[in-house]
């Protein structure tokens, strides 16, 4: 060991010497700004906070694991740099005890080593990473020959200039001004007019108004918005597999009026988090909670489910990260944070503070929240309360009806009682006619959406139905419980119309579907674009019927291609402009009445067997073989056939039969009207604008994934929790929750939002943040150019509530932002990425500006603020290379065209 030491002195003392010889020359080292930046790029992979990949069990990030000993040496001994392990090396010619390792890539600078060496000379004083520590309430420096102004930016940034042979710069000349400051508060030029008045007394007053003024246009939160909604991962899609369309386009109307607004921030960020959470939460405080909803889903059905929680969860703690505290969160899903304090642990105890949002890992999410305009929320009242009238009719009408049905059917059993029924014997085939629409539609079949009934003109019943509308329309019913068997070819297919002589339709049609619509026949021209003329699929059957009166219109099966065994389940009932009535619709055919199911007992238990409409013991008979079933269950399926089928029975009883039929199908037709009245209510709700929103449920289990493997559930089970390092939320025993975590965020507790939120708005009015790198205030980050500057801001953010625009108003009143943004030659040398602001930046303004302007000049713009997203003119083929589905851009029109982009459809795959 003592042989080791001797040559780590020997390698380390000539260099050593001359360091401190040259001490007056090299000054004192900032461990902030100078030592921990190295420490963190070339040591922390292997040394720092991670315990999974630390080597040699030393600690680089923490004084105590620097001055630690490690039998009989330390990496550093404070003002021993000859003395310190890290030292020798950096220096060593060893490449096995040479650091960083040279598999690594990595290799110190002579600077960055005299830097080190300097440190450790000095003390090796270790400071608490800036962003981490308290915000500071620096004092505003004094005026000095660099600037007169009293503008507390202005003086900051002066005092560091007083160590630099350089000035602020001229201020810009008016025009200029004038643009960027529109440019940069309303994202687009100033028209000529607006221009005008500035121009023509460009003075400070005249400036500030211009100021206050734009903070108050519209446009200002359309601005702001471009840049927000790009942070939180806004889009009109979900992302993954297939990239379906999702509406979360109310939380983009929401940004825009918070900041037109000027919300407080930290109530932004409590709505944000958890503003369904707030209590009594308003429909605006639900739609800002749709920031948890953001992230890339998928619906891709064989996906697992557990695997795309785990990917969701991640994405939300990356997220939250880098949006409310500047922090790269993310870097801890599969170990500790290999440069900042965040754990694992921490990582998975900010998932679980998501756990309790109730979605589906997989498939579509639906919208859970319905924003109906005025207009569409009083029409919602007065259709929800004629549904509620209908049910309070068919609830009278039920207990009237059922005490009817039940003297008739009494009165029906003793007619009965002395009726005695026998099958029907060899006898000459007769017309049967079955009735499958009268008064109401099939019950027993789907329905389209709309069948209108009428009480005028009507052929028969009470009740027939009315088509009205322009071009192709139809309505009609399918898939039918109890389809028609056709016997022969001669059976007829046939239906009442009346034409209206007002308003006749150019072309009816009947379709009939016996598994596919193939079958069709028609009256009057050929508009209807449906089958091929001259075929099965297609047949003309002669003009338009008289106008003006009830004709019976008839199909022979023949004709349509139908022959005998087919199953037609459905008609429709299909017109070309014009009002069509139709009534009484249904199927004569010649039948032995052995095979009659209304003549023969026999036929009908053996037609029936699928009927699921009979009462269950009905069913349930039927479903015993004939020569198996008991003579109570022979006896009801009799009793069952006389009362509702058989046609032979006394005229008394027919008409008690009448009587409870007719019941039955006023019921059976406000219970159409009702299922009508509820897809009335459906169908307008999906006029209503939507959005994807918060909803809290109970807490999903969360644990730990070791190397984020959700395969892996061997890990710690977490529960809600803030990063150890940054304090604890006090919730006693109640288990912390979204709110919880909400109102951490923006507590005095926490140094991170405001600091993170400040310089993001220094960054759009100065082209760079104090801190280069907005995600990442910690290790990896840039430390603040001033320090004192972004701290007196963020103190002053905070004080004054969180009032955005004041902020906003504060930095562009600064002689530093009005600025010139040319530079010397010399300050251009030496100063190439503006550090020391003695100038203004020069910036691309955003794509999103470039169009907005272009629209502007040429007055085209539409000045609509909000609204569902738009699809404005796109090159040919804009979606070609898009697949799973291939899908093709479709621009919109009207107003739609010429929307700022801040409105444009949004596809994440594209």
């Amino acid at each position: 060991m003592r042989s080791y030491r001797t040559r780590h002195l020997s390698f380390n003392l000539f260099p050593v010497l001359l360091w401190l010889a040259c001490d007056s020359l090299f000054g004192g080292v900032d461990f902030t700004n100078q030592v921990r930046p190295i420490l963190s790029e070339y040591c922390f992979h292997c040394h720092g906070p991670d315990k999974s990949t630390r080597e040699a069990k030393l600690r680089l990030d923490l004084s105590e694991g620097a001055l630690a000993d490690l039998g009989g040496y330390s990496a550093v001994v404070p003002g021993k740099p000859e003395d310190s392990e890290l030292v020798f090396r950096l220096h060593s010619g060893d490449e096995e005890e040479l650091m960083p390792p040279p598999k690594t890539g990595k290799t110190l600078t002579k600077e960055q080593k005299k830097i080190i060496e300097e440190w450790i000379r000095q003390g090796a004083e270790y400071e608490e990473h800036w962003s981490f520590l308290p915000i500071d309430d620096p004092q505003v420096p004094a005026k000095n020959v660099k600037s007169d102004s009293n503008h507390p930016v202005d003086r900051f940034l002066a005092r560091k200039l007083l160590n630099e042979p350089f000035s602020f710069a001229e201020e810009s000349d008016p025009v200029t001004l004038l643009r960027r400051v529109y440019f940069d508060l309303v994202g687009m030029p100033p028209t000529p007019r607006e221009a005008e008045g500035f121009l023509k007394n460009p003075s400070s007053k005249a400036y500030e108004e211009l100021i206050d003024g734009l903070l108050i246009d519209p446009r200002f939160g359309e601005r702001m918005a471009v840049h927000w909604l790009d942070l939180v991962r806004y889009s009109d899609t979900i992302g993954y597999h297939s990239d379906n369309f999702m509406e979360v386009s109310a939380y983009r109307d929401y940004v825009i009026e918070a900041f037109n607004e000027n919300l407080p921030y930290d109530q932004f960020v409590i709505e944000n988090l958890a503003g369904d959470l707030v209590p009594e939460a308003t429909d605006r405080q639900k739609i800002a909670s749709g920031y948890n909803r953001l992230l890339q889903t998928t619906q891709e059905g064989g996906a697992q489910a557990a695997e795309y929680l785990a990917i969701y969860q991640a994405d939300r703690v990356r997220n939250f990260g880098i949006v409310w505290l500047g922090a790269t969160t993310g870097c801890a899903q599969c170990h500790d944070h290999k440069y900042d304090p965040f754990t694992i642990k921490d990582f998975y105890s900010l998932a679980a503070f998501f756990a309790d949002l109730k979605e589906k890992p997989v498939g579509r999410r639906n919208p859970n929240l319905y924003l109906p305009t005025q207009e569409q929320s009083d029409k919602l009242e007065d259709l929800e309360k004629a549904k509620h009238a209908l049910e309070h009719e068919r609830k009278e009408a039920r207990e009237r009806l059922e005490k009817e049905n039940k003297d008739a059917l009494v009165s029906l059993k003793k007619t009965l009682s002395e009726f005695s029924y026998a099958e029907p014997k060899d006898m000459e085939a007769q017309l049967s006619e079955r009735i499958w629409v009268e008064d109401s539609a099939p019950s027993d079949a789907k329905l389209s959406d709309r069948w209108e009934p009428t009480n005028h003109p009507v052929f028969s019943g009470t009740r027939a139905f009315v088509r009205s509308g322009k071009g192709n329309n139809q309505h009609y019913f399918i898939q039918s419980k109890s389809p028609h068997a056709v016997v022969s070819g001669e059976d007829e297919f046939f239906a009442y119309a009346y034409l209206d002589p007002k308003n006749p339709p150019r072309q009816i049609m009947l379709q009939f579907n016996d598994g596919a619509w193939g079958h069709r026949a028609y009256w009057g021209e050929s508009l209807i674009p449906y089958g091929q003329e001259n075929t099965v699929s297609r047949v003309k059957m002669g003009p338009l019927p008289e106008l003006g009166k009830w004709v019976r219109l008839s199909v022979p099966a023949q004709k349509i291609g139908l022959s005998a065994k087919d199953q037609v389940n459905g008609i429709a009932f299909t017109q070309w402009d014009g009002t069509t009535y139709w009534d009484k619709i249904g199927v004569s055919s010649k039948i032995d009445p052995r095979k009659d199911p209304h003549l023969s007992l026999r036929a009908w238990t053996a037609q029936a067997k699928e009927d699921e409409s009979l009462p269950a013991k009905v069913q349930n008979a039927l479903k015993i073989a004939a020569k198996e079933r008991s003579l109570e269950d022979s006896e009801l399926l009799k009793t069952h056939f006389l009362q509702y089928q058989y046609r032979g029975i006394p005229d008394e009883a027919l008409a008690f039969r009448e009587r409870i039929l007719v019941n039955e199908n006023k019921l059976t037709q406000l219970e159409a009207k009702i299922q009508k009245a509820n897809k009335d209510i459906e169908n307008h709700r999906k006029i209503f604008r939507s959005m994807l929103v918060s909803e809290s449920g109970n807490s999903r289990t969360v644990r730990i994934l070791p190397r984020g493997n959700w395969l892996d559930e061997t890990g710690e089970e977490v529960k809600p929790a803030i990063p150890e390092f940054l304090g604890k939320l006090q919730t006693g025993e109640r288990q912390a929750n979204r709110m919880d975590l909400a109102r951490w965020v923006v507590s005095q507790d926490n140094p991170l939002p405001a600091r993170a939120f400040v310089n993001r708005i220094w960054k759009l009015f100065f082209g760079y943040g104090l801190s280069r790198r907005l995600e990442d205030l910690g290790g990896q980050g840039e430390p603040p150019t001033h320090a004192d500057l972004l701290d007196h801001l963020a103190t002053d953010f905070r004080k004054n509530q969180w009032n955005v625009k004041r902020l906003i108003r504060k930095l562009v009143t600064s002689e530093a932002y009005k600025q010139s943004s040319t530079p010397s030659d010399k300050l251009a040398s030496a100063d190439p990425l503006n550090r020391l602001y003695a100038r203004q930046s020069r910036f691309r303004i955003d794509a999103e500006f470039v169009r907005d302007s272009a629209l502007s000049i040429s007055g085209l713009l539409v000045p609509k603020i909000g609204g569902i997203s738009v699809k404005p003119y796109q090159p040919a083929g804009y979606w070609q290379h898009l697949n799973f589905p291939a899908r093709k851009w479709q621009a919109g029109t009207g107003e739609d065209l010429y929307r700022r982009g801040l409105y444009t459809f949004h596809c994440r795959s594209f």
